[in-house]
């Protein structure tokens, strides 16, 4: 049979979409566990399974779990169990599964849920994070508790992703395998989370913050180390910064974790530390030579970092120009070397006992997740053990993805990600979208986004730029727009457009500007300084500094970013704010932001549309209900909607085409003549 060509992406492709994460490896060896995440169409939310593939590649993978929301698979140490956590009752429970066949059962019962399984080394009890505390759930609560108000008295008493915090405190628990008993390790009036064993099973390393100052200050946590069977927790590092993810080295001596010591310093590179557990010495970095930020703090969907099976070394992933690369850090020497690279992002991988092998899964701006695994050597050949996006990939053509660099103004070398529309020829101008990333210390590309292959298959060219302030770069790079919002940023962004409009592939009569977030702000930003591109889609902002230090979920943010408090700086809020230049604007704008978001809270998007609507400008608002900031908490609907409202918008504001003029009518014959009469031009 012929073979059918590929169609381009559409909006809609989101539902078909598989996201793999997570991989963990069976003691053995021989099988890694992971997840794919899914679209219900049907009922409009995720839906998540663990699977099992062998690693060699011989056998397919197969679905392990049926649930609605089954994650987080961990193996227990003989590799006869998985444990997964799943939403299977009224709240997440951790069940364990046999591998040989069996219905899972299920051995916590926590009231309020559970996070974060762990297995001790013996095989006989599993850590985990549930919340504690006299709380009632809303249907148990009487009319006169339902009405009774909140009170107040920490700066952070509400995280987005999470929502407001009430009297319950996450605290670690262990449960006996066998006999369900469930004991509570830790306590009191903070969150502890995070728990990871010792070789020996006497003590499990967790992350808290416990200082006296944590209801002023946000993402402090140290690591603490706790006798297995309850006691007193002992803190090993210093509370200058963040801690995630602490692991034990295999002699139970050290501690390595991911985090930094920066305080609220976000264009600090984060690092992979070690910490003696016997204290005596502050956190030691392994990977500051690298200048690169390591990859998983405050959170990631997996093992970011791993001891080498003797301890001599760390396995890393850490954010390089874009990508998302692995490296290898010597803890005696300090040395760091690149293990595992390529035009990719790989967000979470699972060491082999031996060392010897590597699965990770992987994305790129081209390539949807997928499970990998690879022998560490030279020119190793990579399997994928996945295969979750390949009916989607048999029917949809991807654009390809090519870097490029500029030279911005003062001199700056800036880098950028530019997708091309499929069939791109040569030499012909197409209409252009800048897309400008969140952080403002993030960067491109972003994972795979159907938003932007279903922009490319329109046939737009999008670019994806990492100016100044972007990480992966460097601390001094990612420092440059510091204290400069809407500064230099703007003219790195303002130069790869140049650039792009100099070598002839887009048309400066159709640019198209968007961002979410800190890109948000930048739309807002670029709408207000120039008239040049056509329309722009604004997404989640923070546009009104002394707003948003208000109103943000982490308001310490703004004053390390814009400098001091709206008090104490009110010349440099109001001049860093985007809003200051909303009677600028000439662009047609469209608002997009979600109800329930607690980081760039949905008034700054209000902000800008009642301002331009005030005075007369062309604007449009989408409230989404629900969601908060984080991608994630967005339903599968919402997602596709964004991606339409975004074609059509760009759609309605291209440039008219020239209406073709009628052929004048020919002129009847004349009689003929001797002499011929010339026809007027």
């Amino acid at each position: 049979m012929p073979q059918t060509s590929r169609r381009t992406a559409q909006p809609g492709d989101f539902y078909d979409l598989r996201t793999v994460t997570d991989p963990q490896i069976s003691p053995d060896g021989k099988q890694v566990a992971y997840v794919v995440a899914t679209s219900d169409r049907e009922v409009d939310e995720m839906r998540i399974a663990v699977h099992v593939a062998p690693v060699d590649g011989k056998r397919p993978a197969r679905r392990f779990t049926f649930g609605k929301r089954d994650h987080s698979p961990r193996w227990s140490p003989d590799g006869r169990y998985l444990a997964f956590v799943s939403d299977r009752g009224e709240k997440n429970q951790i069940f364990i599964a046999p591998l040989d066949g069996g219905e899972a059962r299920q051995v916590t019962k926590a009231k309020f849920g559970v996070m974060s399984p762990a297995w001790s080394p013996d095989g006989a009890r599993i850590a985990y994070t549930a919340r504690t505390g006299d709380y009632k759930e809303s249907k148990e609560r009487k009319p006169a508790e339902r009405a009774a108000p909140r009170v107040i008295r920490d700066l952070r008493y509400r995280l987005d992703g999470i929502g407001y915090f009430d009297v319950r405190r996450i605290h670690i628990f262990t449960v006996d395998v066998e006999t369900g008993a469930e004991t509570q390790i830790t306590g009191g009036d903070w969150f502890d989370d995070q728990p990871s064993w010792s070789p020996d099973g006497k003590c499990i390393a967790f992350v808290s913050d416990r200082d006296r100052n944590r209801h002023q200050r946000h993402w402090r946590t140290d690591v603490w180390v706790v006798p297995s069977a309850g006691g007193r927790a002992r803190k090993l590092t210093r509370g200058k910064g963040g801690a995630a993810y602490p692991a034990f080295s295999p002699d139970g001596r050290k501690v390595a974790f991911v985090g930094h010591e920066n305080g609220d310093a976000g264009d600090k590179n984060t690092h992979l530390l070690v910490v003696p557990v016997a204290g005596g010495a502050p956190p030691r970095s392994l990977s500051a030579s690298l200048d690169r930020p390591a990859f998983g703090f405050p959170a990631a969907a997996g093992r970011t970092f791993a001891w080498l099976p003797r301890g001599e070394g760390v396995l890393f992933l850490a954010s390089d120009r874009g990508t998302i690369a692995l490296f290898r850090a010597g803890v005696a020497n300090g040395s760091v070397s690149k293990v595992l690279d390529g035009e990719r992002q790989i967000d979470a991988f699972a060491l082999t006992p031996d060392g010897q092998h590597v699965a990770f899964s992987a994305q790129w701006a081209s390539e949807p997740a997928e499970l990998y695994v690879t022998a560490l050597g030279e020119r190793a050949r990579e399997r994928n053990l996945s295969h979750a996006n390949d009916d989607l990939r048999a029917q949809v053509e991807y654009a390809p993805t090519r870097r490029m660099s500029v030279r911005a103004p003062d001199g700056l070398e800036v880098e950028s990600f530019v997708l091309f529309p499929p069939g791109y020829k040569r030499g012909r101008r197409y209409p252009l979208v800048l897309d400008i990333h969140g952080g403002p210390h993030g960067t491109h590309p972003f994972q795979f986004r159907m938003r932007f292959q279903s922009l490319a298959a329109a046939g737009y060219v999008v670019v994806m730029p990492n100016p100044r302030g972007s990480t992966g770069y460097g601390e001094s790079f990612a420092a440059g727009c510091v204290r400069d919002w809407g500064g230099k940023d703007y003219e790195d962004l303002m130069a790869t457009v140049d650039a792009l409009v100099r070598r002839g592939v887009a048309d400066p009569a159709q640019l198209y500007v968007q961002g979410y977030s800190y890109g948000g702000f930048m739309t807002t930003w670029v709408v207000g300084h120039t008239d040049r591109f056509r329309a722009g889609v604004i997404g989640a902002p923070a546009a009104d500094e002394v707003s948003m230090f208000g109103t943000t979920d982490i308001p310490r943010f703004a004053i390390y970013e814009i400098g001091g408090t709206p008090w104490s700086n009110p010349d440099g809020y109001r001049k860093h704010s985007a809003t200051t230049y909303l009677p600028n604007v000439k662009t047609p704008v469209l608002l997009m932001h979600h109800e329930g978001d607690l980081r760039c809270p949905i008034s700054q998007a209000e902000e800008i549309f009642q301002g331009l609507k005030v005075m007369g400008k062309e604007v449009e608002f989408v409230r989404y209900p629900g969601g908060f900031h984080t991608f994630a908490t967005h339903t599968p609907s919402q997602q596709v909607d964004g991606d339409e409202r975004i074609l059509a918008w760009y759609a309605a504001h291209a440039p008219a085409r020239p209406r073709r003029t009628a052929r004048p009518a020919a002129p009847r014959r004349a009689r003929r003549s001797r002499t011929r009469t010339p026809v007027p031009a």
